[in-house]
């Protein structure tokens, strides 16, 4: 997981410990916070490698049931799924073609962008118009591309009817959205402003109206709470790595 990791900023990793951490759980949450602090405070390789190894253990932990953990512990077996494999339940989850192949920053930048045009395509052709909109398209733009689509989205598509940068506030609003649905609205609230504070280069144009998309979740099961965990943490690191690959990231502020 080291390529897809370290394109997180200290920010990033706040952001992720907020979502993940539980009241009970068997995993370490209150360690993985401190350590979070002390990258905080010093963006250090060491820092770095130490809170590398204690979110992969996290993120492998919340994809395995706690007595399967506990019972892998005791027996001395790996204590958690592979990363991939919790892609790939995500991916299950959100009823979209399971990524089989490629690095985990492959694919996760796949399920990202694969999940938010299929919810773009499940908007209503009202919905889609005011997203285009709000992003910076111009009405009749808008409009045309939408009635010659005929529902029928693809990134592709989208990239050559606009530009890469329409294309990823497309993405970011639906992704944040989504993650705002999950997690509720008063945590969503206190995140946004968070990312907002730290860098509001990259968030600064996903307004208020990403929480109050209707995504279909009539067709997610999200019973259970490692699911409330794993999918918002899974969608929020293929943002991050696409992030990185078509922008510079600023100096957070302090």
């Amino acid at each position: 997981m080291t390529e897809l990791l370290s394109v997180l900023t200290p920010t990033d990793y706040r952001f992720l410990t907020e979502i993940m951490e539980s009241p009970v759980n068997q995993n370490e949450d209150s360690q993985f916070d401190d350590l979070v602090t002390l990258l905080e405070e010093e963006d250090s390789a060491e820092n770095r490698e130490t809170v590398e190894a204690a979110f992969e253990s996290s993120i492998r932990y919340l994809g395995s049931s706690e007595i399967m953990y506990v019972f892998r512990s005791l027996s001395g077996s790996d204590s958690g799924v592979t990363f991939q494999e919790i892609v790939r339940d995500v991916a299950r989850t959100l009823d979209l073609d399971t990524p089989l192949l490629g690095s985990d920053r492959e694919m996760v930048e796949k399920l990202a962008t694969d999940y938010a045009t299929k919810q773009f395509a499940n908007l209503s052709p009202e919905e889609q118009q005011k997203m285009l909109e709000d992003l910076g398209v111009e009405r009749e733009k808008a409009a045309a591309f939408i009635k010659r689509s005929a529902g029928v989205f693809a990134l592709p598509m989208l990239i050559e009817a606009f530009n890469y940068v329409i294309v990823q506030g497309l993405i970011k609003t639906i992704i944040f959205g989504t993650i705002g649905k999950i997690i509720g609205s008063q945590l969503a609230a206190k995140l946004f402003a968070f990312l907002f504070a730290r860098m509001p280069w990259w968030v600064s144009w996903i307004g208020p109206a990403a929480w109050t998309l209707s995504i279909g979740w009539t067709t997610i099961d999200l019973q259970g709470p490692a699911k409330r965990k794993t999918i918002p943490v899974i969608l929020y690191l293929g943002l991050c790595s696409l992030r990185q690959r078509t922008s510079k990231p600023e100096t957070e502020s302090a």
